[in-house]
């Protein structure tokens, strides 16, 4: 598969390069993925960084093991200091049912 990025913002209509199909698939679900918006030098050190953190800055003895969820249900993380003092930092989050 190809590097991809994800748009952290509304695309809208001046956007350079973003298509009518592009803008709905935006509007439907949240999110765009864009094929080879990174080079792959970009994407080797960004893989490289998030090794690296996995193995030195993941420190699973001290983790609350705060789990991501939508909100809804028995893992609901809204009241979680982890999660809500994220903001600002690089965090590991658990993903349900993984």
């Amino acid at each position: 598969m190809a590097p991809s990025a994800t748009l952290t913002h509304p695309p809208t209509s001046t956007d350079k390069g973003l298509t009518a199909e592009q803008l709905a698939f935006w509007d439907t679900n949240g999110y765009l993925i864009i094929p080879d918006a990174l080079d792959q030098q970009t994407v080797a050190a960004l893989m490289k960084e998030t090794h690296r953190m996995l193995d030195q800055d993941l420190d699973l003895a001290n983790h609350p093991m705060t789990k991501f969820s939508t909100g809804e249900g028995e893992h609901d993380h809204v009241g979680d200091d982890y999660f809500l003092e994220s903001g600002d930092k690089v965090r590991f989050f658990f993903e349900e049912g993984i």
